[in-house]
């Protein structure tokens, strides 16, 4: 039994060391709503510390098994409140205060890489862009230019005297034919 608990005490502050560790390595991140180093510290060093006392109790009172059920019981149930309060009471009480900075807050500082990729995403915008507006100039020339050819057969039909149709040549016959199919964009 106590080989047994040696293990498991030496895998749960391995844990401990790696909970500490990664609190140490986000010290720094320049998001509030993230940067949660100095409670989860607090949370390990309040683990750690019931953790310590709780192993002390149990070993010294292992004849009452009452007893030692009791204490590891509310040793866990205090460890666990503490460390969900310590890590979530400060959000809510931001929350509760001031909820337009709180979701304000929300927006991310990029990395260098992500900058590298939004500026790859935003020169392929920008050249979509480019493209979609030459595209849209080109396309309004040439709607003025076939509305221009439209008023010209306008002009023409309305010179005929006697009513008649006109002859035309084959050049506007083609444009007569692309006029009609581009009546229902006008």
């Amino acid at each position: 039994m106590t080989i047994w608990l040696g293990i498991v005490y030496a895998y749960k502050g391995l844990l401990m060391l790696f909970g500490c560790f990664l609190a140490w390595e986000t010290r720094n991140v320049s998001i509030p709503a993230l940067n949660d180093s100095k409670y989860i510290g607090m949370s390990v060093y309040n683990v750690g510390i019931m953790c310590i006392i709780g192993a002390a109790v149990s070993f010294l009172t292992r004849d009452q098994p009452n007893v030692q059920f009791c204490i590891v019981a509310l040793v866990i149930i205090f460890c666990s409140t503490i460390t969900l309060c310590l890590v979530f009471v400060p959000k809510l009480i931001t929350l509760r205060t001031n909820p337009d900075a709180a979701t304000r807050n929300r927006g991310l500082q990029f990395t260098q890489n992500q900058k590298k990729d939004d500026s790859k995403t935003s020169t392929s915008v920008t050249s979509v862009n480019q493209t979609t507006t030459t595209r849209l100039e080109g396309l309004q020339s040439e709607n003025h230019e076939l509305r221009m050819k439209i008023t010209e057969l306008g002009l023409v039909q309305n010179m005929c005297p006697d009513g008649g149709e006109v002859r035309l040549p084959a050049q506007f016959l083609s444009i007569h034919h692309s006029v009609g199919s581009t009546r229902e964009l006008l």
